[in-house]
C-alpha cells in the first residue's frame, strides 16, 4: 500500500520528526506500507503568482516531467495513492497545498489529518479555508490538533480531536535518564532564512539564557549545542567559541545527536520533542504560539523576556528532577501511541480491510 504524506524534506527537520512519529504510529495501525511524500519544501514547491511569465516558469521548472525531485509528482490523471497523511505543521492548507487538495478531490483517495498547528488564531470557514480545503478536512477520516489555538480554530467541527503532537512517538526507544551529566542547548539565529529564524528578541534572550547556565554550571555538567538549520553554522563559533555544535543535513541523525543528552534547552519545539520520545526532559523557550505545544512533551515552560534567575530556577527543577520526569514523559509516550492506535483503527477500519 502507497501513503502519501503531507511533509517537507531538507528544509525544517522539525516537520520530519513528526513525520518520523506519523510513520510509526501507522505502522501500527496498518502494518507495512510505503511511505511517499508530497514535498512542501519551499525551494521545491515555490509559491508564486501563477499567471503571465509566472505561471510559465512555474508550469515549466516545478510541474510535470521537469519535477525531478524524489517526491509526488503532479499528474492529476495518475493515482497510486491509497491514503494521505498531513503530518503536522501549521502548513496544512495555502497555495503550496492546492494540487494536493486537487488531487484528493478528484480521485476521492481516504485522508487523515495528525497534530496540525497553527500559529495564530482563525476560523473554520470559507474566509480562513477555500471550499476545495473544507470539503477535503470536513470528509476526513481523522483530525487531530496539537495545541489549544489550533483546536479553538476548528470550533468543534470536522471531528477534530485536541490531541498530543506525535513528534512525541518519533523515537522508537526510550530510556529513563537517572542523573545529568550532559545539557543540550539548542542554537538558533535572527539572520537565517525566513520560517528559520528567531526575532531579534528571541536570540538576545537564548544568548542571555545560554550564557547564565554555562556560567553557572560549566564544571559541573557538560555542555552541547544543537543547530537545525545551515544558516546556525557560519557564526556559531563567534557567539560560543570553544564549545561543540550538533548539526547533520539527514533529520533521522537527530536521534543519535539528542540521544546523547540528559536534558535539552531550547526554542525549537519539535527538537524538544524529539528529545522526549526518547525520555529525555526538555526546557522550552516559547517565542510564539507554537510553543504551547511543548506542554505536550511534558516540557518545563520558558518565555523570551522572563526574568532569567525565574528560568534558571525551571532549569534547576528540571534537573532535580530529571528521573521523575523522565518516567512520566514515557509513560505518556505510551499512552499517547495507544490513544493514537485505538482511535485511528477505528478510522481506517474500512481501509484496513481494503489491506
Amino acid at each position: 500500500m502507497n501513503v502519501l504524506f503531507g511533509t517537507t524534506r531538507q528544509w525544517n527537520p522539525g516537520d520530519e520528526f513528526i513525520l518520523m512519529g506519523c510513520i510509526n504510529l501507522l505502522h501500527k495501525v496498518i502494518g507495512d506500507f510505503n511511505p511517499i511524500i508530497y514535498n512542501r519544501n519551499p525551494q521545491t514547491r515555490p509559491v508564486v503568482k501563477r499567471k503571465g511569465v509566472k505561471k510559465f516558469f512555474y508550469e515549466k521548472f516545478f510541474s510535470g516531467n521537469e519535477f525531478l525531485d524524489n517526491s509526488f509528482k503532479d499528474d492529476p490523471e495518475v493515482n497510486y495513492v491509497d491514503l494521505v497523511v498531513f503530518a503536522g505543521s501549521p502548513e496544512w492548507k495555502g497555495e503550496r497545498l492546492s494540487s494536493l487538495y486537487d488531487f484528493i478531490v478528484k480521485h476521492n483517495v481516504p485522508v487523515v489529518f495528525i497534530g496540525l498547528g497553527s500559529a495564530k488564531k482563525f476560523n473554520f470557514d470559507e474566509g480562513f479555508l477555500t471550499e476545495k480545503e473544507m470539503s477535503v478536512l470536513n470528509s476526513a477520516l481523522f483530525i487531530s490538533c496539537r495545541d489549544d489555538v489550533t483546536f479553538a480554530g476548528f470550533d468543534g467541527k470536522a471531528n477534530a480531536r485536541k490531541i498530543t503532537c506525535p513528534a512525541l512517538l518519533s523515537s522508537k526507544t526510550s530510556s529513563v535518564v537517572e542523573e545529568v551529566k550532559k545539557i543540550g542547548l539548542i542554537y538558533g539565529r535572527s539572520d537565517a532564512v525566513n520560517s528559520n529564524r528567531v526575532s531579534e528578541e528571541t536570540y538576545d534572550y537564548l544568548m542571555r539564557f545560554y550564557r547564565k547556565l554555562i556560567e553557572i554550571y560549566s564544571g559541573q555538567y557538560e555542555f552541547e549545542f544543537i543547530a537545525h538549520y545551515i544558516d546556525e553554522l557560519p557564526r556559531f563559533s563567534e557567539d560560543f567559541p570553544g564549545f561543540k555544535l550538533n548539526y547533520s543535513y539527514d533529520a533521522k541523525d537527530y536521534v543519535d545527536i539528542f540521544g546523547k543528552f540528559d536534558v535539552v534547552v531550547g526554542h525549537r519545539i519539535h527538537g524538544i520533542g524529539l528529545a522526549a520520545s526518547q525520555g529525555i526532559p526538555g526546557v522550552a523557550i516559547s517565542h510564539d504560539r507554537r510553543g504551547a505545544t511543548a506542554k505536550g512533551f511534558g516540557a518545563e515552560m520558558i518565555s523570551v523576556g522572563e526574568d532569567l534567575n525565574m528560568a534558571v530556577d525551571k532549569f534547576n527543577m528540571v534537573v532535580s528532577e530529571v528521573s521523575t520526569r523522565s518516567k512520566k514523559i514515557i509513560f505518556d509516550k505510551n499512552a499517547l501511541m495507544d490513544e493514537y492506535v485505538s482511535i485511528l483503527s477505528d478510522a481506517l477500519s474500512e481501509f484496513n480491510k481494503k489491506g
